[in-house]
């Protein structure tokens, strides 16, 4: 545990706004770019592949992301991310009034912004505790995580009013403008004092080796990194794709009902992160982690005997009210936990073990739905998801970490 006197509530108010803004441009960007994508080709498996290959960037950059979190102002290098953002967005009209946009100039720019992309989040988890005191941690991630979940509840609705109203090329110039929003709210945030204490006076091999040391040190860490990684790669390769499948091959769904699964998934999340804004002290860190990923595994069990698209959206909201225990209670433990001087790099551990296993999630379970219907699939998924929790629960150095 590290004590932090900061309480810079103007510049955390300032990065609730910008992050606001970077989420529901990256939004509007997945939905719009699939429309045209699957416009320009005709092809749902060119925009299947298209979607996918937007973690890659991901796997790439994510740890040079973390280290370079550590090594440079984490605001400076906010503001670059949706300056940047905003220009390779505009690109996409610039492209198609010369008319030389393709599938590949689409896919290059995807894979660009997704690259970009992978320097924010490691930058923002590790700027909330240099403005914000150990006590207002947890409410200040829960807030920046139902943040997230209302930009995903806005990004479809509005992309989809958006194409029908402007054109999809039109759009892409309202992201841009989105980024710029994001840009200017980044000079609102103030460079913490402390950062410069904390920064890494260079990039080499020591860099890599000094989060290494502080994992062997605290073998919490250790088991939060293996429980992360198992936990998703039974859980969102199913979440993503055999959602899918299971609303246009078992109940003959629209996209719209797939989109509907997204928004009760982000309702769902809200509901408890408006709860954990006002009660979430008194809940054990270790205990939240834990009992999500319990509940995160056996509320998809259920899935095994809906009937209906309705019942389906209504287990996945019911679903959708554990998952902030995981990833609040998780990136609280981490700010709580790791020095200043090594979150960024610590996040962007994170990022690979989700990111990395989301992508081997999808593909494992585009394979298993071959040989096992997709409803069962969720009974097990959700089963072994549950164990990986009930194990962690055993381990009493995690299980009694408190929220003090």
């Amino acid at each position: 545990m590290f004590t932090r006197k900061v309480n810079d509530e103007t510049s955390f108010l300032a990065l609730i706004g910008n992050q606001f803004f970077f989420q529901v441009s990256h939004a509007l960007f997945q939905v719009t770019l699939i429309w045209v994508v699957l416009d320009l080709s005709g092809s749902k498996q060119t925009t299947g592949l298209l979607a996918s290959a937007v973690y890659l960037p991901y796997l790439i950059f994510s740890l040079p992301a973390g280290i370079f979190a550590d090594g440079r102002s984490k605001v400076t290098i906010l503001r670059w991310v949706c300056f940047l953002e905003a220009g390779i967005v505009l690109l996409i009209p610039l492209l198609d009034v010369t008319g030389t946009l393709t599938i590949q100039y689409m896919g290059l720019i995807a894979f660009i912004l997704a690259s970009v992309a992978a320097f924010y989040n490691p930058s923002r988890d590790s700027l909330i505790p240099l403005y914000l005191p150990e006590g207002k941690l947890l409410r200040g991630n829960t807030i920046i995580q139902m943040t997230i979940q209302i930009a995903f509840i806005l990004g479809p609705v509005v992309a989809g009013y958006l194409i029908d109203l402007i054109g999809e090329i039109h759009v892409f110039l309202l992201i841009g403008l989105f980024f710029i929003f994001a840009f200017v709210t980044g000079f609102f945030m103030k460079h913490p004092s402390q950062e410069k204490d904390v920064q890494l006076q260079s990039l080499d091999i020591r860099s890599l080796t000094e989060i290494l040391d502080a994992l062997k040190k605290d073998p919490i860490l250790i088991w939060l990194l293996i429980i992360t990684v198992v936990d998703n790669l039974f859980i969102m390769g199913p979440a993503i794709v055999g959602m899918a499948i299971l609303v246009q091959e078992v109940f003959q769904g629209s996209a719209s009902d797939w989109a509907l699964c997204e928004t009760f998934l982000s309702l769902g999340m809200i509901v408890t992160s408006l709860l954990l804004i006002k009660w979430g002290k008194k809940i054990p860190l270790g205990l939240m982690l834990i009992v999500g990923i319990i509940m995160d595994g056996l509320t998809y069990i259920p899935v095994k005997w809906a009937g209906s698209i309705p019942a389906l959206w209504g287990i996945i909201f019911f679903h959708a009210l554990f998952a902030p225990l995981i990833v609040v209670g998780r990136t609280t433990i981490i700010q709580k936990r790791i020095p200043l001087f090594l979150q960024g790099r610590f996040f962007s551990l994170i990022a690979i073990s989700v990111v990395g296993l989301t992508a081997i999630s999808t593909a494992l379970t585009g394979l298993v739905t071959e040989y096992i219907y997709v409803q069962n699939l969720f009974a097990y998924i959700g089963l072994f998801a549950a164990i990986t929790g009930g194990i962690a629960i055993f381990y009493k150095p995690l299980r009694s970490l408190k929220n003090t």
